[in-house]
C-alpha cells in the first residue's frame, strides 16, 4: 500500500463535502483506496471471503460508513456474510446509510414517503437488487455518474457511485443479469458467470450497507459530448446533462432532482423513482425474426409440396406424408418461436425470461420428435433411392420427380445444419475453455 495519502481520498472527500454528506454517517479510519497505485495490478482480483468469491473492487475509493457494531458482532456478519455491491446515486447512497438499509417497494420512509414500482419496471417484483460483481454494479443502468471540479486544482473528474454491503447468505435468490449481457453473448464479470450476477431479497435487514465506493477518473475537458456547461456556483454536475447538485440538500431528500431519473434500473433505492422506457428493438433483436420468418419457408414449401403430391409416390406412401407433417410442424415451432421473441423484445425487453421449466421441457420434446422424424424420413427417402422411377408407367417404383427430389433435398439440408451447429458448438465451448 502506498506511505502517502492517495489523492482519491482527497477528491472523494472534495466531492462528498460538495453534495452535503454528512459527516456522522462517514467512519475514516475504515476508509481504503483499490485505485491501481494502492492496490497494484500483481495484488489479486478477487478473494475468499466467508467461502465465496469477492470480487475486489479495483479502481475504486471506499469512503467507510459507520454500522451498528453490536449488531454486526450478533450475527457474525463480518466473518459469515458475504460481500456485495448495489449501483446507486450519492442522493439514493444517502438516503440508504441514512435509514441503515435499502428498503423495498411499498415501504414509507422516514419522510413519509410510500415508495412503489414505477412504470415499465417488472410487476410484483418487491426485492432488494445486489450483486457480487462491482462491474455489473458499476454498470450505466445502475451506478450513476457525475462530472466534478476540485476546488483543488480546478481538475474535472467522472465520479461514479456504488454501495458496498455485507449480505446474509441463506437470504440471497441468484438470478441472471438483466441487462442483455447473455443476448448479446458477452460475458460482464471475468469471476462471476451472467447467470450469477442478481441478487435479491425481500429481507431488509439481512443487507448491511459498510462502505460508500467511489470510481473517480480523470475527465478529458476537450471532450463535451456528454457534459453541459458547469456553472461556478457548483462543482458536480451529473453525467449526461444532468443539473447541477447543490450544496444544501433539502431536508427531504426523497424530493428528486429535475431531470435525475435514471432511464434503467432494476435495482429499487430508497429515495428515486425510476421509469424504464422499453426502446425500439435493437438491429440484433430485428436480425433474429428475420431469421425465423426466413427460416419458415422451409416447411412452408415442404407442406405445400406434400400435400400437392400426396398421392404421387406408389413407391412409398411415408414421403409426402413425412413432408406434410414436417412442414406443419415447423411452420407451427416457428411462428410460436416468432410471436413469443416478438412480444419479448416489444414489452418485455432483453431481460426477460418467457417460459422457464415449460419451456426447457417443450424443447426437448420437440428436439426428440424432430431427431425421430428425421431419421424416419430418411429411412423412407433413401431406403427407395436405389430404385425409385420418376416414369408413371412403372407404377410400382413409380414417385413424382419433384416430390422425391425435394424430400431428399430437404434431408440433406437438414443434415448439414447439424452439422454445422456442432461445429460452431464446438468451437464455442473450446474458445470459452481455453479462455477461462
Amino acid at each position: 500500500m502506498a506511505t502517502s495519502e492517495c489523492e482519491k481520498f482527497r477528491i472523494g472527500r472534495e466531492f462528498l463535502e460538495s453534495v452535503a454528506w454528512p459527516s456522522q454517517l462517514r467512519k475514516p479510519a475504515h476508509d481504503r483506496c483499490y485505485c491501481y497505485q494502492c492496490y497494484p495490478s500483481s495484488h489479486p482480483d478477487a478473494l475468499t471471503v466467508a467461502g465465496y468469491k469477492y470480487v475486489i473492487p479495483h479502481g475504486w475509493t471506499r469512503f467507510a460508513v459507520s454500522v451498528d457494531s453490536d449488531i454486526c458482532e450478533l450475527h457474525n456478519v463480518w466473518s459469515t456474510w458475504l460481500i456485495c455491491y448495489h449501483g446507486t446515486s450519492i442522493e439514493s447512497a444517502r438516503s440508504c446509510v441514512e435509514h441503515r438499509q435499502l428498503l423495498l417497494p411499498n415501504d414509507i420512509t422516514m419522510y413519509g414517503k410510500k415508495l412503489e414500482i414505477p412504470k415499465g419496471h417488472i410487476p410484483k417484483e418487491n426485492y432488494i437488487f445486489t450483486t457480487p460483481s462491482i462491474t455489473y454494479a458499476a454498470h450505466q443502468a445502475y451506478a450513476r455518474a457525475y462530472h466534478f471540479r476540485s476546488p483543488h486544482d480546478s481538475r474535472l473528474y467522472t465520479i461514479k457511485v456504488v454501495l458496498q454491503c455485507r449480505q446474509k447468505p441463506d437470504s440471497i435468490i441468484v438470478q441472471p443479469e438483466t441487462v442483455g449481457a447473455q443476448v448479446r453473448m458477452q460475458r460482464i464479470c471475468t469471476h462471476i458467470p451472467n447467470e450469477e450476477l442478481e441478487w435479491k431479497t425481500q429481507h431488509r435487514s439481512s443487507v448491511v450497507i459498510y462502505g460508500l465506493l467511489l470510481q473517480i477518473k480523470k475527465c478529458d475537458e476537450n471532450d463535451t459530448s456528454n457534459l453541459t456547461s458547469l456553472p461556478s456556483s457548483s462543482s458536480a454536475t451529473h453525467y449526461n446533462s444532468i443539473p447541477t447538485i447543490s450544496n444544501t440538500i433539502p431536508r427531504d431528500p426523497l424530493k428528486k432532482l429535475s431531470g435525475t431519473v435514471s432511464p434503467i434500473s432494476m435495482s429499487i433505492d430508497s429515495t428515486d423513482e425510476y421509469s424504464i422506457e422499453r426502446d425500439a428493438m435493437s438491429t440484433k433483436q430485428v436480425s433474429v425474426l428475420v431469421m425465423i420468418l426466413v427460416a419458415t419457408l422451409l416447411p412452408i414449401a415442404a407442406l405445400v409440396v406434400g400435400q400437392i403430391y400426396k398421392s404421387d409416390c406408389p413407391i412409398q406412401s411415408w414421403i409426402p406424408q413425412w413432408m406434410t407433417v414436417f412442414g406443419a410442424v415447423g411452420i407451427g415451432v416457428f411462428g410460436t418461436a416468432f410471436t413469443i421473441l416478438l412480444i419479448s423484445f416489444k414489452c418485455c425487453g432483453e431481460d426477460s425470461h418467457i417460459g422457464g421449466c415449460i419451456t426447457n421441457c417443450f424443447v426437448c420434446l420437440l428436439a426428440f420428435f424432430y431427431f425421430s422424424w428425421l431419421i424416419a424420413g430418411s429411412v423412407w427417402v433413401f431406403g427407395v433411392r436405389p430404385s425409385v422411377q420418376y416414369d408413371k408407367r412403372i407404377p410400382e417404383n413409380y414417385c413424382q420427380e419433384n416430390l422425391y427430389k425435394f424430400a431428399f433435398g430437404l434431408l440433406i439440408t437438414q443434415y448439414s445444419l447439424i452439422a454445422i451447429a456442432l461445429c460452431i458448438g464446438t468451437s464455442a465451448c473450446l474458445f470459452i475453455f481455453c479462455v477461462d
